[in-house]
């Protein structure tokens, strides 16, 4: 007996030795994974000029792998760490607006398909269109809501006012139709966040934090920043001439929408919730009947599109397998979080350095989420991707010609000032010819081939679609859960720019030209309708100058803070201009009917008029026409 437990006593000694060498090394492929993933922000960082960044790979509740990069503040350099340094996450704070609302349809509080007007007690929404707007439309963007950012952030915590009162001042317009278009709304989860406010009777941070943050254990996150862990939170920085430029302090009005911050820690535990059946370390926070609900059941544009919108969520696909998930940019930090349930992986990314135009921080991210899921997925993903067939070409229900043209993506406003990010490029825009027997889209270089009803194959492998508008024509274009909007003939901003250039150009060569004649012209009196001209000439191009210059010299980012002084002073103008304008026809009638001026001079002023008369729908057409913002 005793010579067995001599012999069970060194089996035992031997599988502990055996489990601790295990222990110190891990299998070769995640240790080789996890060098790999290091190396790459190591490298990124350095190549993208980014300051600092966070990562969190999962798979169910296990973390694959978690760290974090460069330095949380460059003037302390302070390394950032994954599990105590707190990044902005941008959008992704809507998958938590969504969260809440799914929470109280699943207690019977919320109906996701009834008007949203039943549940607001600060105020009713104003419909436009026969629809009302439902929950589950500001859920999937399809609201109708038009899409205005300006003055929507305050620089300090005192300025910052409750949820319900800036939605009562600034809620946008309804622009379209609810149901039908897929076009990205701060304000629309805005909204859904005062709903649960007043359904719950919480402040909608304090429900987040309460039925969401606290049974998850993200002890380092929230919507609002606490005092205590004022040394945990991330400068953000803009890229701008190869420099890293400081952001100020920032708190968004939309709140609910864009200001939630926390850790890669944390939100691995967020993660492991949805790739766990709505549970995590044993705490239901979301049903599993209503998680499906949530990631299964997208808004589509067209029957054959490959990725809708989901209850919170943006679909996706990666090389012919569905995902979901949400990015994130907001002054200076930049997000991507993913979720692959059909793997039971999920993983978080944030960086704390970029530029709203160039984009560089979300190359980076892309190319890295894309290389990881090339390591980390099977192959047979790549056989699934490469088994997709082409359809049948077919015909389409309306001639090739109706569907050429010029469309701008939705995302821009239509109703308020910052309509003019048109001219520098914000909304972007494409152009659809009808060629043969086929539409040839010229920024893409790529060809649509017409299936059936009002959808076409793209050459490069996925259906496309069109929408019609309100009066039966077609007016929108789909790219899957993106959508443009066909424009009117003056409406493309190679036009507008062409417009405004020919009337700065006229107007110039007016004004360079008086005042040749005025120096070497000595005595020469000059009728009232000359001195009217050159004074709303000048007038109109000092407006232009400043329009200009204030657009190419301040970040888009800043515009979220209100509109700044130069452009203010610029919008006086056209309560000038346009008074003097409609007093020059006055008088150039009143020179026809006495004859005071000669042939030419009549012909030369008529066309300067004539010019700044045009000027007037220019400016009508980016509602620089009063103060609209």
């Amino acid at each position: 007996m005793k010579q067995l437990l001599i012999v069970f006593s060194i089996l035992c000694s031997f599988f502990s030795l055996e489990n601790k060498v295990c222990a110190q090394n891990p299998d070769n492929k995640t240790s080789n994974l996890n060098a790999w993933i290091d190396s790459q922000f190591t490298e990124g960082l350095n190549s993208f000029n980014i300051a600092g960044a966070t990562f969190v790979l999962m798979q169910g509740d296990s973390i694959l792998h978690m760290n974090g990069y460069g330095v949380t503040d460059i003037r302390s350099n302070k390394p950032v760490n994954s599990s105590s340094s707190i990044f902005g996450i941008g959008s992704i704070s809507k998958t938590f607006v969504a969260t809440a609302i799914m929470q109280l349809v699943e207690n019977g509080k919320l109906e996701l398909d009834r008007d949203v007007n039943t549940y607001l007690t600060s105020f009713q929404i104003s419909y436009k269109f026969d629809s009302p707007i439902t929950v589950r439309q500001l859920l999937t963007h399809t609201a109708g809501i038009d899409y205005c950012n300006i003055s929507s952030s305050v620089r300090t915590e005192k300025e910052v006012i409750p949820l319900a009162q800036y939605l009562k001042k600034q809620m946008p317009s309804q622009i379209r139709p609810s149901g039908k278009v897929a076009s990205y709304s701060n304000q629309g989860y805005a909204l859904l966040g005062l709903i649960v406010e007043e359904v719950s009777g919480f402040a909608f941070d304090e429900y987040v934090r309460q039925k969401i943050l606290k049974p998850l254990e993200m002890n380092f996150s929230g919507f609002k920043r606490q005092t205590e862990l004022k040394e945990n939170y991330v400068t953000s920085y803009l890229q701008k001439n190869g420099q890293l430029i400081p952001h100020k302090p920032d708190f968004p009005l939309f709140y609910p929408s864009a200001s939630f911050q926390s850790t890669a820690s944390d939100m691995g535990h967020y993660i492991s919730m949805f790739l766990n059946n709505g549970k995590f370390n044993g705490k239901q926070i979301l049903d599993s009947t209503t998680l499906v609900k949530m990631t299964h059941t997208p808004f589509k544009q067209y029957e054959k599109a490959g990725c809708g919108w989901l209850l919170g969520f943006p679909e996706y696909q990666w090389k012919g397998m569905k995902y979901f998930g949400h990015s994130g940019r907001y002054l200076g930090f930049t997000n991507q979080m993913s979720l692959f349930p059909e793997k039971n992986i999920g993983l978080f990314i944030s960086v704390n350095s970029s530029n709203y135009v160039t984009g560089k921080s979300r190359v980076f991210i892309d190319q890295f989420i894309n290389e990881l899921l090339t390591r980390i997925m099977p192959t047979d993903l790549n056989n699934r991707h490469k088994a997709k067939t082409e359809p049948k070409i077919g015909s389409v229900d309306e001639p090739l010609e109706k569907f050429a043209g010029h469309y701008r993506y939705t995302l821009n406003s239509h109703t308020t000032f910052e309509k003019v990010g048109i001219l520098i490029g914000l909304a972007p825009e494409i152009e659809i010819v009808a060629k043969d027997s086929t539409l040839e889209v010229m920024p893409w270089n790529d060809t649509f081939l017409p299936v059936s009803g009002l959808t076409f194959y793209s050459k490069r492998g996925w259906h496309q679609a069109f929408g019609r508008n309100a009066k039966g024509e077609i007016g929108y274009f789909f790219a899957e859960a993106h959508s443009y909007e066909k424009l009117r003939w003056y409406e493309p901003a190679t036009f507008l720019k062409f417009w405004i250039g020919s009337i700065v150009l006229i107007l110039s060569i007016y004004i360079i030209t008086c005042t040749i004649i005025k120096l070497f012209v000595c005595n020469k009196k000059n009728h009232l309708v000359k001195k009217t001209n050159f004074c709303i000439a000048s007038l109109i191009i000092v407006f232009v100058f400043i329009l200009a210059f204030a657009l190419l010299t301040t970040d888009p980012m800043e515009f979220f803070y209100g509109v700044p002084m130069l452009i203010k002073i610029a919008l006086v103008l056209p309560f000038i201009i346009i008074p003097l304008v409609f007093f020059t026809i006055y008088l150039i009638i009143k020179a026809i009917r006495f004859k005071e001026l000669g042939t030419f001079d009549l012909v030369y002023q008529s066309l300067i008029i004539a010019t700044a008369l045009f000027f007037i729908p220019w400016l009508a057409y980016f509602n620089l026409i009063g103060f609209n913002y």
